[in-house]
């Protein structure tokens, strides 16, 4: 079992562990849509700043946007191509 987040997507982030343990095989895909089989703290939060300046009129919303479905899928199709 494995528990995919997509960048900056809001609901794998809550509740923060350790209040929930999540599964602990993490895939990670990154702003550009690469498959990671781990997140180190300092690229991943670079990463994620990447991903919320990708819309500078709607910062807020790149938590809401990459948890999408299709934005998994498309990444997941992209990674795997």
């Amino acid at each position: 079992m494995y528990r995919f987040v997509n960048n900056n997507g809001i609901v794998p982030q809550l509740p923060p562990e350790p209040v929930r343990t999540h599964v602990r095989a993490l895939r990670y895909l990154d702003s550009e849509g690469r498959l990671h089989e781990s997140v180190p703290l300092l690229p991943a939060l670079g990463d994620r700043a990447r991903g919320l300046t990708a819309d500078p009129f709607a910062p807020a919303a790149d938590g809401v946007r990459d948890h999408l479905m299709r934005h998994y899928l498309a990444a997941l199709e992209h990674g795997l191509a």
